[in-house]
């Protein structure tokens, strides 16, 4: 029993990466665009793409906390770096810090139909404004709660495999499903190759019997 959880934790894993990976992707690049064309407020101009350095509202106040821990851990990643590593010692970039940030932070970042969340306006203007146009084949989820209830799965299940936890109470399929369809919304390419590649299925039908 223990093995199968490995190896459904294992399983998982890939799916998991894949899934935050092209999910952290797409948004990024629409709230680079947004940012880019906000106007500064109490003074003349725009931000600049790079939402993590200079976010316009509701950004700044949505992401403060998450975009210091991506600088703190950035700048720990870089000292880390061997000498021999190729950009030992260049300056953090704009993909270095995404590359820090969570898939809690991105979950955080889509709308909530909760409508006593202190974030609900604002998720909600970044939904309408900007994030909304990385899941173009998304379909009938016009408030992106579907999409939101997806990822919100997701990142309860990454925290249960990182941390190692049974997962003998997961519906495996459904969350599969939950990623393929997450993906889907974003790329229908990128959902295919990693339903191809994907061993959740093969491992779940081998799940143990509990006496």
């Amino acid at each position: 029993m223990y093995r199968w959880n490995l190896e459904l934790s294992a399983a998982f894993q890939s799916v998991l990466a894949i899934t935050e990976v092209i999910l952290r992707n797409a948004i990024d690049r629409q709230l680079r665009i947004w940012n880019a064309v906000q106007p500064v407020r109490g003074g003349s101009g725009l931000h600049s793409a790079d939402w993590l350095v200079d976010p316009a509202t509701p950004l700044n106040s949505l992401t403060r906390g998450a975009r210091r821990r991506a600088a703190d851990n950035a700048r720990e990643a870089e000292a880390a770096r061997a000498n021999a590593h190729p950009r030992k010692g260049a300056r953090i970039t704009h993909d270095d810090l995404v590359a820090q940030l969570t898939f809690g932070v991105w979950a955080k970042l889509l709308p909530t139909p909760d409508v006593g969340d202190r974030n609900y306006t604002a998720r909600r203007i970044l939904w309408e404004q900007a994030v909304r146009h990385a899941f173009p084949h998304a379909r009938n989820d016009p408030d992106g709660w579907i999409v939101a209830d997806r990822a919100r799965r997701l990142h309860t299940l990454r925290n249960r495999v990182s941390h190692m936890e049974p997962l003998l109470d997961v519906q495996a399929i459904p969350r599969q499903s939950d990623a393929l369809r997450l993906l889907g919304a974003i790329d229908p390419a990128a959902r295919d190759w990693c339903a191809g590649i994907s061993r959740i299925r093969a491992v779940n039908s081998r799940r143990p019997t509990v006496s």
